[in-house]
């Protein structure tokens, strides 16, 4: 390719980023159903015949934004959970992190385009892959984060989504209930059980159960 040839293709690369990114930026700002693609262009500072040329229809905007907003969470859930793998980030302060995360700006963008496939059957077909990518890729991390000889990935993986499912479920909570008391209670009270399910009698009880004995096949 050409000097002029990888200067244009670096060009597009970089136009379909900042269409992206300011897709974030729309419905983050004003919710999936205002941001239309006329905004989303204006704020990029491209053409409206440049975004078409890049996303010929508005869900595939959409589903790019998606694709890049879980590709950052995914980057950031590893980076954190390496470090404590590292020991250089506490467990209590990986909660912390967690807690930021599925409470905030990720949340928010994800669960406007989550409730919007509740009523969209296309968008939804074409989302689902997507997230299917976001829950193995955290799957992989969980599986990394716990000694395989403390946890096998099975018990590894249940643990640490029950603590992204109870966060994720506060930051539903955040909406309605402007009360940082009743969040902060619930997040103390799991880094004290977390260390427990992790490593101690807590976890050892609760994979006792027939239904964990039972399957020994699914932790390998």
């Amino acid at each position: 390719m050409s000097q002029a040839g990888r200067q244009q293709q670096a060009r597009s690369v970089a136009t379909r980023d900042r269409l992206i990114r300011a897709a974030l930026d729309e419905i983050f700002e004003v919710g999936y159903h205002a941001a239309t693609t006329h905004q989303i262009a204006e704020r990029a500072s491209v053409s409206r015949g440049a975004l078409l040329h890049h996303f010929p229809a508005r869900a595939d905007i959409i589903l790019a934004a998606m694709e890049t907003l879980l590709e950052g969470g995914t980057a950031e859930i590893k980076a954190a959970s390496r470090q404590v793998q590292a020991g250089t980030l506490p467990l209590s302060d990986f909660v912390e992190f967690l807690w930021q995360l599925f409470s905030g700006r990720f949340f928010y963008l994800s669960m406007e385009m989550i409730i919007e496939a509740r009523n969209d059957s296309a968008l939804r077909d074409r989302l689902i892959p997507v997230v299917q990518r976001f829950h193995a890729a955290l799957d992989a991390i969980w599986v990394e984060f716990c000694d395989a000889e403390t946890r096998p990935p099975r018990e590894a993986r249940i643990i640490l989504n029950l603590t992204v499912n109870l966060m994720r479920g506060m930051g539903v909570q955040t909406v309605l209930r402007p009360d940082p008391d009743y969040f902060r209670d619930m997040i103390e009270a799991w880094k004290a059980v977390l260390p427990l399910l992790i490593g101690g009698p807590a976890g050892d009880a609760a994979f006792a159960a027939p239904r964990f004995r039972a399957r020994p096949e699914a932790v390998s």
